[in-house]
């Protein structure tokens, strides 16, 4: 089994690589470029990441047909098929940007229902103790579990390597919990996604060469979110997932609730330290960490690496 895992790990990473170099000659073609905004100069570069990333997905999915019993075939299509819904939302945000945070939650919402056909728990553990939901557990949380965490994770995004650094840590992590739990049995669910986050980051991290997008945030945090749920790490996730929390409250707070105006970049001094808006700096934790310590966007990146291995790490320690 371990040597079939290595096999589509590895079609995940050749797809993608391929599919990256492809898109971003086509995306600059076509015009789907945006300035990177905390470099001297700004320069253009391509977005909609998502896309390459979902093909290195497919790629490997339909590759591991030929390794992979028919029955486990199907859980994982399932799996992807929520994966797959999230991306094309994403893709049609990037394209014509949803106005309102709650048509997104509207939407993703009943886009996370077919989860209910993979989970047999009715319940989630919190420490010791196992609180039962019975039928509102598969067809109402774990829905919104999933919808929450894409969100989360759409949200605490901005600087080059922000987002996919972030769920690149977090999918290891719980691929090791889940690892610990069950052996490798539900490693299959996150390694097509893995090999993707893998390849993706050098192209993202700063300096980067494409962004990924609402398609790629979406695609990496649905993931992540079914990941929980099928591995029943419920309250695993709520820890690992302070900063991401915390980042979305400090976002609601400011702006939905001081109703402070939005301003949505930064700016960058001469020693490309970001100079973060005064009125922002409770609106997140990169404009948080930028506006109190000055860092380049670099440094705020590893920053808030940081912030989410030691949360990781809590996870271990108190879940």
């Amino acid at each position: 089994m371990i040597y079939k895992l290595i096999i589509i790990f590895l079609y995940s990473i050749f797809a993608t690589y391929v599919a990256i170099d492809y898109f971003r000659k086509r995306l600059i073609k076509y015009g789907y470029v945006v300035q990177d905004q905390y470099k001297l100069g700004k320069k253009l570069i391509p977005t909609m990441g998502g896309m390459p990333m979902f093909v290195g997905v497919i790629v490997s999915l339909s590759l591991s047909q030929l390794l992979i019993k028919n029955s486990v075939v199907g859980k994982l299509f399932i799996f992807y098929f929520i994966v797959t819904v999230y991306t094309l939302y994403g893709v049609v945000d990037d394209l014509f940007s949803f106005k309102t945070r709650y048509d997104k939650i509207l939407a993703l919402l009943v886009l996370s229902f077919p989860i209910a056909s993979l989970i047999q728990h009715t319940g989630i553990t919190i420490f010791s103790h196992f609180l039962e939901l019975n039928g509102f557990f598969p067809l109402l949380f774990a829905p919104l579990y999933i919808m929450v965490v894409a969100n989360l994770l759409n949200v605490h995004s901005g600087f080059n390597g922000l987002d996919i650094g972030l769920s690149l840590i977090l999918l290891i992590t719980i691929g090791i919990k889940s690892f610990l739990l069950y052996g490798i049995e539900n490693l299959m669910f996150i390694i097509p996604i893995l090999g993707t986050l893998i390849v993706f980051l050098p192209f993202n991290f700063v300096p980067a060469k494409i962004l990924p997008g609402n398609s790629g945030q979406f695609l990496a945090g649905s993931a992540i979110g079914a990941a929980l749920i099928i591995n029943q790490l419920e309250f695993f996730g709520i820890i690992i997932l302070i900063p991401h929390i915390i980042n979305f409250l400090m976002d609601t707070y400011t702006l939905k609730i001081k109703k402070v105006p939005l301003v949505k970049y930064g700016k960058v001094s001469k020693k490309c330290k970001i100079i973060a808006p005064t009125s922002m700096r409770f609106v997140s934790l990169k404009f948080f960490v930028t506006h109190y310590f000055r860092l380049t966007e670099k440094q705020a990146v590893l920053v808030c690496y940081a912030i989410t291995i030691a949360f990781c790490v809590l996870g271990f320690i108190i879940a």
